[in-house]
């Protein structure tokens, strides 16, 4: 049987999943209907199924048939959509995982620039009242932070988490709360945070991030 066939059957299959006509976990049509659409022996459709098996993009599953598998990129944005739709508790809580670690590891790793960059970011956060452009100015300041982790995972997972921040909700809970008093509060552990990064003191560092990120979901949550 000339491979040819089996090659343009391999190459439709692929764009008819591509283009969703089955989706990640569904099954396809059997050899046997598929050779008949086709015109062709059952083995050629074999043949077509074997390559894109090989390429990962099929699984065949005794008593299941021939599922499409789910890619690494519908797997990716599929977390990232979850992600954005998760609660503001729910990502408050993942920032307090993680902020006082990049905390720490800023303590180690900060560059002298590091520093005066993050201190320009709490000098601003300290000049501004209105709560968006205190919310720019405290952002940056724990994003450079994260930065100065020298772990560009660290950094990356900001950026994504600067991206939920601004969501509706979480500047809802934010404008709410926002009051002169917890401004001031905000700037105190900013000053802590600020002075064990320039003594070097990593669990310093690491426990005024947690308290800082603490008084924060009480302030929003009660918790």
């Amino acid at each position: 049987m000339p491979k040819g066939k089996s090659n343009r059957i391999e190459a439709d299959l692929r764009q008819r999943i591509g283009q969703g006509e089955w989706a990640a976990g569904e099954r396809l049509p059997d050899e046997r209907s598929l050779a008949a659409d086709y015109e062709v022996a059952r083995n050629t459709v074999r043949r077509a199924f074997t390559a894109l098996e090989d390429e990962g993009l099929i699984m065949r599953q005794v008593g299941r048939g021939t599922i499409v598998r789910e890619q690494p990129d519908q797997h990716a944005s599929g977390i990232l959509k979850r992600f954005q739709g998760a609660s503001p508790l729910d990502i408050l809580n993942l920032r307090l995982f993680i902020e006082p670690h990049a905390a720490a590891a800023a303590a180690r790793n900060a560059s002298e620039s590091d520093l005066r960059s993050i201190q320009q970011a709490k000098a601003m956060a300290e000049q501004h009242y209105v709560l968006e452009t205190y919310e720019y100015w405290d952002n940056e300041f724990h994003r450079r932070i994260s930065l100065a982790s020298g772990n560009r995972f660290i950094s990356e997972f900001f950026s994504l988490m600067t991206i939920i921040r601004y969501a509706a909700p979480m500047m809802e809970i934010r404008r709410l709360w926002f009051t002169e008093e917890r401004r001031q509060g905000y700037g105190r552990d900013h000053d802590r945070i600020m002075s064990a990064l320039e003594n070097w003191d990593s669990e310093a560092a690491k426990i005024a991030m947690r308290d800082h990120l603490l008084a924060r979901r009480k302030n929003y949550f009660g918790q």
